[in-house]
């Protein structure tokens, strides 16, 4: 909207939140798949799939509480 600056900034900033989104889904698939394949390996073992399951997910939350902090502790 002309002469507006409040609503095309607001429209640009979800426009911008809504690719980064996106963008993260994208980056994050590959860490899904790998606690999905972690938790099939071990099932694969002889693991139960409850114990699996949550070896896998705890796994899986170490990585993304990582990940969400850049790698440092």
């Amino acid at each position: 909207m002309e002469g507006d600056g409040k609503t095309s900034s607001a429209d640009e900033v979800r426009h911008l939140v809504a690719v980064a989104m996106l963008d993260l889904a994208g980056v994050l698939t590959p860490i899904y798949d790998a606690a999905d394949g972690m938790k099939r390996e071990l099932e694969a073992r002889g693991w139960s799939p409850t114990l699996a399951e949550q070896a896998a997910g705890v796994w899986l939350c170490g990585i993304l509480a990582s990940f969400s902090t850049g790698g440092r502790k």
